[in-house]
């Protein structure tokens, strides 16, 4: 047969471009992440499309060139074109899910506030009748035991005598933990045709704080009389006055603020924006409080309203009025023993107050600082700086027969970068009763000796960062700071042992401790008295030793 040269030289070029062909599609058809898969309609068109490219084309290398490049512009039109269409897909379906959120979003924002709404007509209408009468307590007076005008003093090197110890009352700590109570239902914000919002500045223990409000919001009573203070009662439930309650939730949360401690912020507030303590403060004040959640009482002595609120725990000083168990204390003190108009009606979902200290955040103002020094160990000696703000709002806290609440409220931060650096370095790799030694002769003899009596006039617990503020300090006050230095730098258990005028503290060791002790639920305590001075641990005062103590436990 004939060779023809031309012939085999197009065959040649066939053999050569078949495979180029087929490593583009490969590449083509490589999966990566940043490509987007056609759907199976365009990849039938493209098949065809390379099918008619070979047939067509692969006789001479530009046609196969023109034909590859017009294969992929075909193809990067598909792709756009799918991409395009699944885009718009998905930007459809988005707002259909932006809509229905929409929608179901305002649904409950009408549902909160249609009941919101019915709950404060309610309220208004149960204002309007007659209020119960009660006549009010004069209040629980802080127990009184007779205290050492100087503390006792024993031979630092006498041995414990190891005795057990009697106790009777064992109060367990407290399990719930602190739950703010919350609103009946959540409070929309209001809606501003502007961005800016009036704006009312008021002072909270050196804390600059801002709520909605302006003069537009100011209101006034009549009188004190039922009508009046339901009157005023619909006039705060309109929705003009909910950034404000949410401004003022806000300000709880941020300052980390105790229920009492929200009360006091609130009245500051409201006297603050009304221009002096008045009956219209304490309605604005009862007003934010119930939709806050918390259970609340208003009631009227002659023609002037206060707030009657049940607390948790005993108030001493304050007077009260027991209904159904609770204990509605009055917050006016001025007000004691006196009869009262009171609308004992419940706010839906109204929750009980607490007494429960969580250390507040205040801006700091730095008391000057005073040195305290061990008399054993003369190198555990620091400078302590408190905070003013922080003292000041210890010293209007109620004082109260619930030793733990003392105790949860520890130390501020600012005491704690002075004071633990210089005992961590004292205790560092020393056994655990070498280490409360030297915490329990820091507190012992670092801190000046006085009875409350003789330095306030009455009996108060003071709170950890209070002793290193007050001259002066006592048998409460010491073991209430051991309990917390204990706690914070052994990391061991304590329980305080509540005598008549006298409280002390156990500590529970890892190691066997020879002393006097108490054996509370198999555990062994082994007493640590801050004042009992210069006697190591395990040594109980001699007057104590027969009496049964009550016995807290610390949470």
């Amino acid at each position: 047969m004939t060779r023809n040269p031309m012939k085999e030289e197009k065959m040649q070029m066939m053999k050569k471009a078949i495979p180029h062909c087929q490593q583009h599609q490969q590449v083509a058809s490589t999966p990566c992440s940043r490509r987007f898969t056609p759907p199976p309609t365009n990849l039938l068109i493209i098949s065809k499309l390379q099918a008619f490219v070979k047939v067509k084309f692969i006789s001479c290398n530009r046609a196969f060139c023109l034909a590859v490049a017009f294969l992929y512009v075909v193809a990067g039109l598909l792709f756009s074109t799918a991409s395009l269409l699944a885009q718009t897909d998905f930007e459809q379906w988005k707002a259909q899910q932006q809509k229905e959120f929409s929608d179901y979003s305002a649904q409950q924002t009408k549902a909160f506030n249609d009941y919101r709404d019915k709950v404060n007509a309610e309220f208004a209408n149960y204002l309007r009748a007659e209020w119960e009468s009660f006549r009010a307590s004069q209040g629980i007076p802080v127990p009184t035991k007779p205290k050492p005008v100087v503390p006792p003093t024993a031979d630092p090197n006498r041995v414990p005598s190891a005795d057990p110890l009697p106790f009777g009352k064992v109060t367990p700590p407290p399990t719930d933990p602190v739950v703010k109570p919350q609103p009946v239902a959540p409070i929309p914000p209001t809606p501003h045709p502007t961005p800016s919002k009036p704006q009312f500045a008021f002072a909270y223990y050196g804390t600059n704080s801002k709520v909605t409000l302006d003069a537009s919001h100011r209101f006034s009573l009549r009188d004190a009389s039922e009508n009046s203070v339901a009157d005023a009662w619909t006039a705060l439930s309109d929705s003009r006055y909910n950034d404000m309650l949410n401004d003022c939730l806000t300000l709880r949360s941020e300052l980390n603020l105790s229920d009492w401690g929200y009360m006091e912020m609130l009245k500051t507030l409201s006297e603050k924006f009304l221009g002096r303590p008045c009956n219209e403060a304490v309605v604005l004040q009862m007003y934010i409080l119930t939709q806050s959640g918390y259970k609340v009482r208003i009631a009227r002595a002659g023609n002037k309203l206060t707030l009657l609120v049940p607390f948790q725990q005993t108030m001493y000083q304050y007077s009260y009025i027991p209904i159904n168990v609770l204990n509605y204390y009055v917050m006016d003190k001025s007000l004691k023993g006196q009869q009262f108009q009171m609308l004992n009606h419940e706010f839906p979902k109204e929750q009980q107050a607490s007494l429960k200290v969580m250390p507040p955040r205040f801006p700091p103002a730095a008391t000057p600082a005073k040195t305290f020094a061990s008399e054993r160990y003369p190198d555990v000696k620091v400078k302590v700086s408190t905070n003013k703000n922080l003292i000041d709002f210890y010293n209007n806290y109620p004082v109260s027969s619930a030793w733990n609440l003392y105790t949860q409220a520890s130390l501020s931060e600012q005491v704690k970068q002075a004071l633990y650096p210089t005992l961590k370095a004292k205790i560092a790799g020393k056994r655990e009763t070498d280490a409360a030694n030297i915490l329990l002769n820091f507190v012992q003899t670092a801190f000046e000796y006085k009875t409350d009596d003789a330095q306030f006039g009455y009996e108060r617990a003071l709170f950890a960062d209070e002793t290193f503020f007050y001259p002066y300090s006592d048998c409460e006050d010491r073991s209430i700071l051991f309990a917390a230095l204990v706690r914070d730098l052994l990391h061991l258990e304590v329980v305080l042992l509540h005598y008549p005028g006298h409280l002390a503290t156990a500590v529970q060791f890892h190691d066997n401790v020879q002393g006097d002790y108490l054996n509370i639920s198999g555990k062994k305590f082994i007493v640590c008295d801050p004042t009992y001075i210069a006697v190591d641990i395990g040594n109980a005062q001699p007057q104590f030793k027969n009496v049964a103590a009550e016995v807290i436990k610390l949470n």
